[in-house]
């Protein structure tokens, strides 16, 4: 691995970002035995864009920055090297069975720190990619992070920042950066933005003013990008911890699947039909999301994007005492299970036409 030189990217108040190149000898062999429903046909000429919550992806270490002691060798998770390496095997897994070649984008939530992700491109599974992350601390208490690997040998990262929220608890302001992302890919450029907002801690309604904090700062980034440029090709994704149609999404951000929306969202309909990415309480909710401009889902040339997935392969699934299928999540409480993550990953095609 080597450094990405500075003249690489435009970095704007990102002094402490990092950017990380894994190379490699030879490509990435394409998969024979995929298992996952509803997959989508991925031709050569075109690649699939991820996001996954990785349910606390933590390193061994003690950081006395942030909140982690837990997720040690003597903590109470009892988070061993031999779990963390497990952990790391699975979540490339996941990432390795995505139709297709290995996506050109994966967005993630819950990363502690650029030390898991490098660990994560190192597995076996991924080790002949040729993908950059970009991440940094976030002022999060817990310090897990919103990131990105990105494939640079199919999609240029031509520029990147984070943005700092400040929420409106004042008795707990700190919430994971919002990462955005502009790429080029056939000379066509397409904007990208990580999202891990605030949860439900305290209910859903008592909460969401934090949400609505996030999605205003989004919402006003997106509009710059709009008005430069009407026709700008954009994909938003990330773990919301709302549903398409709360009022974050879908007021705040004018999301849903009529063209009038300002954006479509590519898992309103799955909601409303009881499918989505996280259990609870009994039921499926599609707290991670695929949200894009109206010319990337509608455009008549360059990228386009017409259906987003859940990963629905059995292995990251476990069927409970009521014969239900959930998440194989790697703890249940303080309960080690030894499974994926307690969120299913999330996938799109884009196609070039």
């Amino acid at each position: 691995m080597k450094m990405i030189q500075s003249n690489l990217i435009r970095l704007i108040g990102c002094a402490s970002v990092t950017l990380i190149l894994l190379s490699a000898s030879c490509q990435h062999v394409s998969k024979t035995n995929e298992t996952n429903q509803n997959k989508p046909e991925v031709s050569a000429t075109d690649f699939t864009v991820m996001f996954y919550n990785v349910e606390n992806l933590f390193d061994i270490y003690d950081d006395p920055k942030i909140n982690d002691e837990d997720f040690t060798p003597t903590g109470k998770l009892n988070w061993t090297q031999e779990r963390y390496e497990v952990k790391l095997a699975k979540l490339a897994e996941v990432i390795d069975d995505i139709p297709g070649e290995l996506p050109a984008l994966v967005g993630f939530a819950e990363i502690e720190n650029r030390k898991v992700l490098e660990d994560l491109i190192n597995e076996y599974k991924l080790s002949n990619s040729k993908y950059k992350i970009v991440h940094k601390d976030s002022p999060d208490e817990r310090g897990i992070d919103a990131a990105a690997i990105v494939d640079t040998s199919r999609l240029s990262v031509e520029y990147f920042n984070f943005t700092t929220i400040n929420l409106p608890n004042y008795e707990d302001p700190y919430t994971r950066d919002l990462l955005y992302i502009k790429g080029k890919s056939n000379g066509e450029v397409i904007h990208f933005f990580v999202n891990h907002w605030p949860s439900r801690g305290g209910g859903q309604e008592e909460s969401e003013k934090n949400r609505i904090a996030v999605a205003n700062v989004l919402e006003s980034q997106v509009n710059k990008i709009l008005e430069i440029d009407p026709k700008a090709k954009i994909l938003i994704m990330g773990d919301f911890n709302d549903h398409p149609d709360n009022k974050s999404i879908q007021t705040v951000l004018n999301a849903g699947t009529e063209k009038t929306s300002l954006l479509y969202n590519y898992m309103f309909d799955h909601h409303a039909n009881k499918q989505g990415s996280y259990w609870y309480k009994g039921e499926w909710g599609a707290l991670d999301q695929f949200i894009g401009s109206q010319n990337l889902k509608n455009g008549s040339k360059g990228w386009n994007a017409e259906t987003a997935y859940f990963f629905r392969d059995p292995k990251v699934l476990f069927t409970d005492k009521e014969g239900v299928q959930r998440p194989n999540r790697t703890y249940a409480g303080e309960k080690y299970t030894g499974g994926y993550s307690d969120h299913l990953a999330i996938y799109i095609a884009l196609s070039y036409r």
